[in-house]
């Protein structure tokens, strides 16, 4: 195997984490694995051993199967699909796991985190890459809520609900990183696929295969409240240590979760992104409102001035002088109007 290029991605990964220190575990590195083993004391876990997933992605341009790793822990033992923590116990415990656009593909959120937590040691890390939905595909879609995390741990999910494939296939549009970052999703995106091939999905979904979709939205500020939330509510023991925000014109945010981490929380929640959207809501209306004030009060200036010069004018009107200008012009009116008859 080839080492691949460090991308920009595996750059900007490594401010926010020394993978150096200790044993780690990359999930789902595919053909771009962002820590490569001649950097760290790295093992590789996705859901098929090497030759799989090059069988898999054969047809895929966009990936480089010459730069597919060995798999050290695959996940499909030959008759099922094993759990994260079933296939990697016996590396178990690593001291940090990284995953690169996994937690928003995960069926059950709080389970995912679960078996991550059951891999790694008790002060471990879980360093995560995820795409902050308003500037990806996903702009149109609503935020995800704790409800709908809830319910997917509460039944058990092990693919993703009919929910999340109709969600993701029938809002997904096709987004200019750049536009949304300046001026947010509007008509401008267009649906990339159409109700027909949704629904395809959907009968698929239904059947309980597995189908590959965003289930869950995040940006860079409603996924630490996810986390912080789930904390107050026992559902799992990270808790988040760091996070660099988007850049400006990327679409995605670099988060590490703790283990082990003080357990204090603060009282009052962090705002909610989907109350965010209302307080970005409020906020145009207050902006619009300040123009539309400020709109009027320039009106009301120039109906003072313009009442100012009628008062000018009438006052003119009023005045010896213009009756004595108007008496001498009389008469050069007629001889203009008997000039203009003949």
């Amino acid at each position: 195997m080839s080492i691949p290029t460090p991308t920009p991605r595996a750059r900007r990964v490594n401010e926010i984490f020394d993978f150096s220190a200790g044993r780690g575990l990359e999930i789902g590195p595919l053909h771009q694995p962002l820590v490569p083993r001649d950097a760290a004391k790295v093992s590789y876990l996705d859901l098929y051993d090497r030759d799989r997933l090059y069988a898999s992605y054969a047809e895929h341009s966009q990936v480089n199967h010459d730069t597919i790793p060995e798999i050290d822990y695959p996940m499909w033992d030959g008759t099922r699909m094993r759990t994260l923590d079933e296939a990697a116990k016996e590396g178990a415990p690593f001291d940090w796991a990284l995953a690169s656009h996994v937690v928003e593909h995960v069926p059950d959120l709080i389970g995912w985190l679960g078996q991550v937590e059951a891999v790694t040691a008790p002060d471990g890390a879980l360093v995560l890459v995820v795409p902050d939905r308003r500037y990806t595909f996903d702009a149109h879609r609503p935020p995800t809520t704790i409800g709908q995390i809830l319910q997917a741990y509460e039944a058990g999910d092990t693919t993703p609900s009919v929910r999340a494939v109709y969600d993701h296939h029938r809002c997904a549009v096709n987004g200019d990183a750049k536009r949304l970052h300046r001026h947010g999703p509007s008509e401008a995106e267009t649906c990339v696929h159409d109700l027909g091939y949704t629904r395809t999905q959907l009968e698929r979904a239904r059947r309980g295969e597995y189908v590959d979709c965003h289930v869950w939205t995040y940006t860079d500020r409603s996924f630490p409240e996810i986390i912080a939330e789930l904390r107050r509510l026992g559902l799992t023991g990270w808790s988040v240590e760091n996070l660099l925000p988007v850049p400006d014109d990327d679409i995605e945010f670099y988060v590490v979760l703790r283990r082990g981490l003080s357990p204090e929380l603060p009282e009052a929640p962090a705002i909610p992104d989907w109350v965010e959207h209302g307080l970005e809501l409020r906020e145009e209306v207050a902006r619009l409102r300040e123009v539309v004030a400020d709109q009027r009060r320039r009106l009301g200036s120039q109906r003072k001035q313009l009442a100012a010069q009628r008062d000018e004018i009438d006052a003119l009107r009023g005045s010896k002088r213009w009756k004595l200008a108007t008496a001498l012009a009389a008469p050069l009116d007629k001889w203009r109007d008997r000039g203009s008859d003949e």
